[in-house]
């Protein structure tokens, strides 16, 4: 079996010597990432950051004397959101695949919570019409590996520090949501993987 490899720079996941897309960058291709996003790189680089943050706290491993003050405000809406749920983290930032589809993911957490066991995906913006779809795409394959029944919940954190807006997907649009990520899938396909 080829060996699983994840690149953070320049984000590329590969099976052997075989580069696969990943989420987001099929939803890009297909053409549902907004221009507005694409157009701003200091702000994915500053998602980036937070997202990074966020892991090492969940970890207890965060000295915030080392966060950016350009992120700050996300990364205390993240810490509101681990205390106001008791977010207790399985599994944090964990790049994989899928073995049937062969797309490569990276999520942001599993775990208990006050609302159940969660998957949950941080965003330094609105979660929008590709929410339900990228935490779709990622739970297939979680409850693969790690098992369980994951709540999908997108976490809209708070650029000033406030409490986050939680977007809860129920699980009776698992089914519909992560066939239309997989019609996204053999679309990009279709075009060519551009």
């Amino acid at each position: 079996m080829p060996t699983f490899q994840y690149l953070d720079e320049p984000h590329h996941y590969f099976l052997g010597s075989s580069r696969m897309p990943g989420v987001t960058e099929i939803l890009d291709g297909v053409g549902l990432i907004s221009p507005f996003v694409k157009q701003n790189p200091g702000r994915t680089l500053e998602g980036k950051l937070a997202h990074h943050a966020l892991a090492l706290f969940g970890a207890d491993n965060l000295d915030f004397s080392t966060v950016d003050e350009r992120i700050m405000g996300w990364v205390l809406s993240g810490v509101r959101f681990y205390e106001q749920l008791k977010f207790k983290p399985v599994v944090l930032e964990t790049p994989d695949y899928h073995p049937d589809y062969f797309y490569g993911y990276t999520f942001d957490g599993i775990g208990s919570s006050t609302m159940g066991d969660i998957l949950i995906d941080f965003k330094t913006g609105k979660a929008g019409k590709t929410g339900r779809l990228q935490l779709a795409a990622y739970l297939d394959p979680v409850q693969r590996r790690w098992g369980g029944k994951w709540k999908r919940v997108a976490v809209e954190l708070d650029e000033h520090g406030g409490d986050p807006n939680l977007v809860w997907y129920p699980a009776v649009d698992q089914r519909m949501d992560f066939a239309d990520f997989l019609a996204c899938r053999r679309v990009f396909d279709l075009l060519g993987g551009k």
